[in-house]
């Protein structure tokens, strides 16, 4: 299971240096190919991200594809054991004057570590935005869905003999989905400086209330060149 484990971090890294990559450079930059970020939030716990962009011309549309990568870290627990790594792309689909509509999808590899159990997660994501953007500025609504693929759970020592001594560890199909939906905005200044913010509301599969965090709000702070 360990040679398992390694074979898929390796692969999920090569993908990482070979697409490079979070957000996007949307905003009609013809200078700046590539953006390095910092985000901070509650998403759906308190998180630091830190992330890089990179706009690629594809030929098969007149858009860039933005290729990123993000590195999400637990803020309370700060640790490789807390952690979320996606990567993924960003390609607008339909634009009419500053009115677009954006794709963005990514897979991601996250773990946790609880007194009760440790977990790992693989997942993939979709989310499109609805929105005017600018040169300097733009703001959007989004409606995104991320679907658990695989989940490997290891129980603790404390688990099993508090609650469970016969508790199995082992590899179990996706656990479920959820949905968000909200609105976005950013701005640029100094032509290299960005700010972006992100609320979002989360729900469970079946549309219930998200058992965690009402919103999920992030704000993030880019640097272009």
């Amino acid at each position: 299971m360990k040679k398992l484990n390694f074979q898929i971090a390796t692969i999920i890294l090569i993908l990482m240096i070979n697409t490079v990559s979070a957000q996007t450079i949307i905003n009609k930059d013809t200078v700046h190919n590539s953006r390095a970020y910092l985000r901070f939030g509650i998403d759906p716990s308190t998180v630091i991200a830190f992330g890089y962009q990179r706009n690629i011309m594809t030929g098969f549309s007149m858009y860039p594809v933005t290729a990123y990568a993000e590195w999400k870290v637990s803020a309370t627990r700060f640790a490789i054991k807390n952690s979320e790594l996606k990567i993924g792309s960003i390609l607008p689909v339909f634009g009419k004057g500053s009115f677009m509509i954006v794709n963005i999808l990514n897979f991601s590899v996250g773990s946790d570590a609880t007194s009760n159990f440790n977990s790992k997660k693989f997942a993939a994501a979709d989310k499109i935005a609805f929105g005017f953007y600018k040169k300097t500025w733009f703001i959007a609504t989004t409606a995104g869905y991320e679907k658990i693929l695989l989940n490997h759970i290891e129980n603790t020592e404390f688990y099993k003999t508090t609650y469970y001594e016969d508790a199995k560890d082992g590899w179990y199909k996706g656990a479920g989905g959820s949905f968000q939906f909200g609105i976005e905005g950013g701005g640029t200044f100094k032509k290299k400086y960005d700010l972006h913010l992100e609320i979002k509301k989360p729900y469970t599969e079946k549309f219930n209330s998200y058992g965690g965090s009402p919103f999920h709000v992030n704000l993030g702070l880019g640097y272009r060149f």
